[in-house]
């Protein structure tokens, strides 16, 4: 009985002709390795040093200034945007109630101009919105830089702007 059972195991068990299939498997193996590798040391990466913030949040800073900065110094300057990442999640959340309000102000029958304008302007310039921090933040950032690193910032904006 253990030689059927044996024999029907070898049967269902696929055995490789080739040496080249088998060396293309192995090679497949090492590449889809390399590449979940890739993705965690990434992963890592972005969680020890952080994107600062999503490009529309912080559009006055170009992420490549900060790539561009030694990583003592650019871990001390993230630290400014990462403090504020609350505030900006609730501001994010706010914005929405905003955007909430400016839809029910559309709707009414009448429109009133005022009324739209009163949105988009507490939506834009109330210190407390979400472009308010944003700025508040930059401004945090600049005051903490050296003349080296303000002359840097100047040139990537120049870089990203003459594009």
């Amino acid at each position: 009985m253990s030689d059927s059972v044996s024999a029907k195991i070898q049967d269902t068990v696929p055995v490789l002709r080739s040496k080249w299939w088998t060396a293309l498997l192995v090679a497949s193996l090492m590449v889809n390795l390399l590449v979940a590798g890739a993705a965690i040391s990434l992963s890592i990466r972005m969680k020890e040093f952080g994107f600062p913030m999503k490009g529309n949040l912080v559009q006055l800073i170009p992420r490549k200034f900060f790539d561009k900065l030694p990583d003592a110094r650019r871990k001390t300057l993230i630290h400014v945007l990462r403090n504020s990442r609350d505030d900006f999640k609730s501001m994010r959340a706010a914005s929405a109630v905003a955007a909430l309000e400016l839809a029910s102000v559309l709707e009414s029958p009448a429109y009133d101009a005022a009324a739209v304008k009163a949105v988009v302007d507490k939506f834009a310039t109330d210190r407390e919105s979400l472009a308010g921090k944003a700025s508040a933040a930059v401004v945090d950032i600049i005051e903490k830089l050296e003349p080296a690193e303000r002359t840097l910032l100047a040139a990537t904006i120049r870089e990203r702007n003459i594009r």
